[in-house]
């Protein structure tokens, strides 16, 4: 599994990459790779031992090619402090649906595993 800070998704009602309307309700994250999308991944918080499962909904956070990350052994390149267009990041290589989110017992922008299944 890789271990990465996670983020709160937000944008209730907005639309995802994959032209998902943000809820409540679905379990999905974004990985800042395109050819993530719908793919399937379990997550782990390492604070409380909680597990999920969720689909790859979005594209993000920040970066929206950082397939080294996504698919090889690469830190997220979110982590660096900027992103591919030179915006100031929060170090986030994940963001959490609201669902996610709850599941998975965050109390803040912590770390978090993943794999893909």
């Amino acid at each position: 599994m890789t271990r990465v800070k996670a983020t709160r998704e937000g944008d209730i009602g907005l639309k995802t990459a994959s032209g998902y309307v943000v809820d409540r309700v679905v379990p999905f994250v974004a990985l800042p790779s395109v050819h993530a999308l719908f793919k399937f991944v379990r997550l782990h918080n390492p604070a409380n031992d909680k597990t999920a499962i969720a689909v790859v909904l979005d594209v993000g956070p920040w970066n929206e090619h950082d397939d080294a990350y996504v698919f090889g052994m690469a830190r997220p390149k979110a982590e660096t402090g900027k992103d591919d267009r030179g915006r100031v990041t929060n170090g986030a290589g994940i963001d959490l649906s609201e669902k996610i989110w709850f599941e998975l017992a965050m109390a803040d922008n912590s770390e978090i595993d993943w794999e893909f299944l």
